[in-house]
């Protein structure tokens, strides 16, 4: 006798946990804040500061961020957290859910036409025109409310 298929599933997601679990980079390494170019748009957390601009110079010991208040250096021991400005891909997917609901809406004002021999009050075209450019718009708003951007630590004491 076989398991039921949900059974054979919940197997599987303890491995699926533990790739993703090793997938995860370490953040406690400062050779990811070394890895950075200059330029990049960083957030150092030291001690009780936190100061946003983009970075001057790394070496082993010591980091320079140049941010609103000039260029500031701080020591390794001193910082306890580093974070990038990860890229803001809102254009795109704006795009994406512009087409999505574009997509959407086509299929239903296609599904709702009205078949012969029925009551047409708004011809079949107006239906679908009208579902497609309201799809259209709903997918690109819905996608535009998404935040995206935003933080990713690369370094934690």
């Amino acid at each position: 006798m076989t398991a039921p298929r949900f059974v054979r599933r919940i197997w599987v997601m303890p491995a699926l946990l533990t790739a993703a679990m090793a997938g995860q980079t370490n953040v406690g390494d400062w050779s990811a804040v070394k890895a950075l170019a200059p330029g990049t748009q960083v957030r150092v957390a030291a001690g009780s500061r936190t100061v946003s601009g983009r970075i001057g110079r790394i070496t082993d010991d010591a980091v320079a961020v140049t941010s609103g208040n000039g260029q500031e250096n701080f020591d390794r021991q001193q910082v306890s957290a580093v974070s990038v400005k990860k890229p803001s891909h809102r254009k795109r997917n704006t795009l994406i859910g512009l087409a999505a609901g574009t997509g959407t809406g086509l299929v239903a004002g296609l599904a709702s036409r009205s078949k012969a021999g029925q009551l047409n009050v708004v011809s079949n075209s107006a239906v679908v025109g009208a579902l497609t450019a309201a799809g259209a718009v709903v997918g690109a708003i819905v996608v535009l409310v998404v935040p995206t951007g935003g933080w990713r630590e690369i370094y934690k004491k």
